[in-house]
């Protein structure tokens, strides 16, 4: 197998070899997928295979965020990479239902200081997630909130949102309300059951 093909698709630390660059300083070179979403520009086969270049400079970068504000073990800090990941990198699973969408996060959270600053100013706890106002909006400050996990249930695009005696809920909320458990009014729901007959 020609050496032009048979390093596509491979993996090198978060750089996912996606095309032959030609030469470069006398050896083969490649363009590389990050995991973060960026493309990089060429990068020697050598510097692949023996780590001195593991990813865009996203790595360097996190590394040096984390030094900077002391992060190692920081929940917040977690929520943050899960973020930008779902809609930067194309090898995430939850991509598809993010960045594939369309769904970005403002140029300002891209700094993680500037992201910890305002989770602290508006609320943020640990065991709170972050949640998107309009579910088919961007990560941005006027279009987030802390939340927990039940809230965020309740906003997702897939939520059922049913109306009784003109009161908007979802059928989560609706559970909670009637002291009922959801899978029976889930099911209920899938029936085609609906108004106040759904409650009883």
């Amino acid at each position: 197998m020609p050496k032009e093909i048979e390093m596509i698709n491979r993996k090198f630390g978060k750089l996912t070899v996606i095309s032959f660059a030609g030469n470069k300083n006398g050896e083969r070179a490649w363009i590389c997928l990050c995991d973060c979403g960026n493309i990089t520009k060429a990068i020697r086969g050598s510097d692949l295979r023996n780590g001195s270049t593991k990813s865009c400079g996203c790595l360097k970068k996190e590394n040096s965020t984390r030094r900077t504000h002391g992060l190692g073990k920081s929940k917040l800090y977690d929520v943050w990479k899960t973020m930008r990941r779902r809609c930067n990198s194309p090898t995430s699973h939850r991509y598809e239902h993010y960045g594939r969408r369309g769904i970005k996060v403002c140029d300002e959270w891209n700094d993680y200081a500037a992201f910890h600053k305002w989770a602290y100013e508006n609320g943020y706890h640990e065991g709170l997630t972050i949640d998107r106002v309009d579910v088919n909006g961007d990560y941005k400050p006027d279009n987030c909130r802390w939340t927990t996990m039940k809230v965020q249930s309740n906003n997702k695009r897939n939520s059922k949102i049913v109306e009784i005696n003109g009161e908007t809920k979802s059928l989560t909320e609706w559970a909670d309300f009637s002291n009922k458990s959801y899978w029976t009014l889930r099911s209920r729901y899938d029936k085609g059951v609906r108004g106040e007959e759904l409650l009883k």
